[in-house]
């Protein structure tokens, strides 16, 4: 006989616990519903008869001590007894499990779960339960697809951001896959993920998406692609999208364009002044962080080792000319008046284009001549893409943690399973005495 604290442990109301014993390493677990009980049939409402029981075997999910549980569900058959109903014999049916089923309910939550808190892939979770891939799957895409599709999980979307990454990295025989992620960038929800990373693949995704949630984008955050933009702007004009929205250039990227482009000047200086590529105790190249530093982070020792170099190896100030731009594009993003960021744009943007600048800065002045609207339109807004990186991060954590992917609508699935799921509670960390406490017991 069974304890009572027994059966509370196992946790499936209306069965009880027969017995518990080691099986290989496994615990296996008997269950049975309990003698006496009286079942009528659903369609003519006539009392069933019982045709004794079968023994149905479970995976549950893996116990406290992370061995399998293997559940052996001693299944009562009843049948109805009126010859003119066609109701025919039945299985009983319980919250452990649904009917034809390998795993537990409990087991399917458990997998869910841990795919949720990307914790490991749907193989690996397939060995802990002992059952297929297939298995797993089936339970992980329903649960996924429940998520995906609860009309509660998005509202109206003020603030949305797009942002690719790479889904299937390039081989002999395919090219390299883009999806592309659409977030809120006020929340960092994940709203969808689509493929590609152009104008046709934006367009179809924002088509198919209601016409409520259209209506209420006022904002739109890219990094500077021209195939999201044109495809905003087609929206626009086509209806697809408010007329009202504004198409926002990502901040963080816009100095990246300027960091890049004095990089690749102090490049082609060291290149073109020493003959070599940048060395140790070249005067650019020891000097390769301090250019990409803010010059309000510089302290007085590290400004005085700025120009020292740029004395030395900066014979035309090509360098220094581009580190002066690059400044002067990080000073439009911290200001919160729309009028003078812009007049501090214009500002790069005549200093870069000047005849005896850099080439670096011609071409990055081209590129901020183009986008001149949008990054206006981000700093009186103040919407910027961190949310997004932050959620391609997690998405990237996905793809790493299932070694990757060929499938989208799986890729998909797991993407959603994993932005939908709530941080859960973690355990505080207890502080280490230090090595010399005040009081010694």
């Amino acid at each position: 006989m069974v304890e009572a604290s027994t059966a509370a442990w196992f946790g499936a109301a209306g069965l009880e616990v027969t017995g518990v014993e080691e099986v290989r390493g496994e615990v296996a677990v008997g269950v049975q519903t309990p003698g006496g009980q009286v079942v009528f049939c659903e369609l003519c409402g006539r009392r069933a008869r019982s045709k004794g029981r079968r023994e149905v075997v479970l995976r549950d999910a893996p116990g406290a001590d992370g061995r399998p549980v293997r559940v052996r569900w001693n299944k009562r058959i009843w049948e109805c007894r009126s010859p003119r109903c066609g109701a025919g014999s039945w299985t009983e049916r319980s919250e452990l499990a649904g009917p034809r089923r390998v795993l537990t309910f409990r087991a399917e939550r458990w997998a869910a779960d841990r795919l949720a808190a990307v914790e490991g892939s749907v193989a690996s979770a397939a060995r802990r339960l002992g059952v297929s891939w297939r298995t797993v799957w089936s339970a992980v895409e329903a649960a996924a697809e429940e998520v995906a599709g609860d009309p509660d999980r998005v509202g109206p979307t003020a603030r949305v951001g797009f942002d690719e990454t790479v889904m299937a990295s390039a081989s002999r025989r395919r090219r390299r896959r883009f999806i592309t992620a659409a977030v809120d960038a006020s929340s960092g929800q994940v709203v969808d993920v689509f493929d590609g990373r152009d104008a046709a693949g934006l367009r179809k995704w924002v088509s198919r998406q209601p016409r409520w949630w259209a209506d209420s984008v006022e904002v739109v955050c890219m990094d500077p692609h021209e195939g999201y933009r044109s495809a905003v702007n087609e929206l626009k004009d086509s209806g697809g999208l408010p007329s009202a929205v504004k198409t926002a250039a990502d901040p963080f990227h816009i100095v990246r364009l300027a960091n890049q482009a004095l990089t690749r000047c102090r490049q082609r200086t060291q290149q073109d002044t020493t003959g070599h590529r940048g060395r140790t105790g070249d005067a650019l190249y020891g000097i390769r962080k301090l250019l990409l530093t803010g010059a309000e982070r510089l302290d007085p020792a590290g400004r005085q080792r700025l120009w020292a170099a740029l004395d030395r190896g900066d014979p035309y100030d090509e360098v220094a000319d581009c580190w002066q731009a690059k400044e002067k594009i990080r000073s439009v993003f911290k200001t919160a008046d729309p009028e003078q960021a812009a007049d501090r744009l214009d500002d790069a943007i005549a200093y870069s284009q000047a005849p005896e600048a850099a080439p670096e800065l011609h071409k990055l002045a081209r590129t901020l001549k183009r986008w001149r609207t949008e990054i206006i339109a981000s700093t009186t807004t103040g919407t910027h893409n961190g949310r997004t990186e932050a959620a391609n991060a997690k998405i990237k954590d996905v793809k790493r943690s299932a070694r990757g992917f060929t499938n989208l609508n799986n890729h998909r699935l797991r993407i959603l399973l994993a932005a939908g799921r709530k941080p859960g509670q973690t355990q505080p960390v207890t502080k280490i005495r230090t090595r010399r406490p005040r009081f010694v017991a």
